[in-house]
């Protein structure tokens, strides 16, 4: 193929030399002052008298229809006046090889809020999908997913992908769930595909410990604890911390737990508490916890004694006592009787657990009482609960029951001023004080394993001692992954299971 194409003369004049010279030469001019001047062997521009040409046109990458075109469209301007001709050819080589522009996609991103009675696809259609892509999400999520399982407030992370001014919906993502991740996406066909994804979960190890100013509950929210793990440590102590009379502000509480957790931090499912401390008027109550080989779980003081009595003292969690044992005026009778029990205020609906192991001797309505229950432990322990709003799942008369299992909820049926729950002990037929009476304690550890449990006791206290110390406060709540004896709880306390 020939190179010399057109070029510009002293006389700013056409003769033929290379297109591209010709355009480099409008384009190098372009660098000069408005008065400056360009010399080449062929070429020799006034830029006082000539205008700048727009574009240059590579000979790498000129293909030979490009530069046919841009043949063309010099040769019809030859005879055109010099300096017009110049910036003519110019602008027509430009327009014979600019190609078409095309707007590259973008990818935008949006949430939307679940909303009480508004169906999945309404809200899809609020945030600006169309109706058709809306119902075809809508359905494709509802084979692996009941949309109506979602909740008011769950977010939903909508993608469109961006072309101009128009977009389309590219895919729905949302967790129902810490462990479960469901999405929808258009294939290369362009339908809606849903998908529900188990998100991976592993387990860490957190320490936290507070100073109690008002309550346990709020020490532990404080510390950033779970309400659930807070819960549990209530329980563990409830055999003997009466939490509405021991408790005052200055104590202080301590727990290590085992929480699984995603890959981004969130909780998922419950926590297990293997270490605990409270400090009650300086005196220190520590506990830890032990899996038998039989698979039974059990919390254990510094010497090895389970903290386990034959009975919750408390059995109602986050209560307060609203009348104690013994003679009073009747609130509602209005006459002194013996109140035969203790009366616990907490909200209708909170969970009343069973004292102890042992079996439903009666349920159902009876009289003042309400909603009752007597559970019977063994041949001289029985205990009471009153006033219940409903009574727990699968109870009936004969039932057993283990100690801390929920059998009833707060209420405030029968002759009550207010929700509260009227728990009663009864030891050989007899009413005692529950909040006084001398109960037996649990196992104790001996020999091999309570010489383990002692040495497991220093690596949990070690380990805490490390979490905690990484924030260089006393109000700390530090993670970190489980070493190897934490995991292996066989390794840690002798026993396998663990403590």
């Amino acid at each position: 193929m020939p190179t010399n194409r057109y070029g510009f003369a002293q006389a700013n004049s056409l003769r033929p030399a290379s297109v591209f010279q010709l355009l480099m030469a409008g384009s190098l001019a372009l660098g000069i002052g408005a008065t400056g001047f360009y010399t080449h062997p062929e070429v020799w521009v006034d830029r006082s008298a000539a205008p700048p040409i727009a574009a240059v046109i590579s000979p790498s990458t000129a293909s030979p229809a490009t530069v046919a075109k841009a043949d063309l469209a010099v040769h019809d301007l030859i005879n055109s006046a010099p300096v017009q001709a110049m910036e003519n050819a110019g602008n027509a080589v430009v327009a014979a090889v600019r190609p078409a522009v095309t707007p590259k996609p973008e990818i935008v991103t949006r949430d939307i809020e679940i909303e009480r009675g508004v169906t999945f696809s309404d809200l899809l259609i609020d945030a600006d999908v169309p109706d058709a892509d809306a119902l075809a999400a809508a359905s494709a999520l509802d084979k692996v997913y009941d949309l109506r399982l979602l909740k008011s407030g769950q977010d939903v992370a909508l993608s469109f992908t961006r072309i101009g001014n128009e977009e389309s919906l590219s895919s729905i993502t949302f967790q129902p769930e810490a462990t479960k991740e469901v999405t929808v996406a258009r294939n290369t066909q362009g339908n809606f595909i849903a998908d529900l994804r188990l998100v991976p979960v592993t387990r860490q190890h957190f320490a936290a410990r507070a100073e109690i100013h008002s309550s346990l509950y709020e020490a532990g929210e404080a510390a950033h604890v779970p309400h659930a793990l807070m819960a549990s440590f209530i329980r563990i102590y409830s055999h003997e911390i009466d939490f509405q009379r021991d408790i005052r502000p200055g104590d202080r509480f301590e727990i290590l737990y085992d929480q699984p957790v995603t890959q981004s931090g969130t909780p998922a499912g419950e926590g297990t508490i293997i270490y605990a401390a409270l400090t009650i008027g300086g005196k220190v109550k520590p506990v830890y916890r032990v899996t038998f080989n039989d698979g039974t779980v059990d919390y254990f003081d510094e010497r090895g004694e389970s903290i386990r009595r034959a009975l919750l003292r408390t059995p109602v969690a986050a209560a307060h006592i609203t009348s104690g044992f013994g003679m009073r005026m009747h609130p509602i009778l209005g006459y002194s009787k013996m109140h035969q029990g203790v009366d616990f205020g907490a909200p209708t609906g909170s969970p009343i657990f069973a004292a102890g192991n042992g079996v439903v001797a009666e349920i159902g309505t009876k009289g003042g009482y309400g909603r009752y229950i007597r559970l019977r432990h063994n041949g001289q322990l029985e205990t009471v609960y009153a006033h219940m709003s409903r009574f727990g799942q699968g109870l009936y008369h004969g039932a057993q029951v283990q100690q801390g299992e929920v059998i009833g909820y707060v209420g405030a049926s029968g002759r009550a001023t207010g929700p509260h729950l009227h728990f009663e002990v009864h030891v050989a037929g007899k009413p005692v004080n529950p909040l006084s009476v001398n109960l037996p304690t649990g196992r104790m550890l001996e020999g091999k394993i309570l010489t383990a449990f002692k040495q497991g006791q220093a690596k949990i206290r070690q380990e805490f001692n490390t979490l905690t110390a990484e924030n260089g406060t006393f109000f700390t709540h530090a993670s970190a992954t489980a070493p190897a004896f934490a995991v292996k709880e066989a390794q840690t306390c002798g026993l396998r299971g663990g403590c």
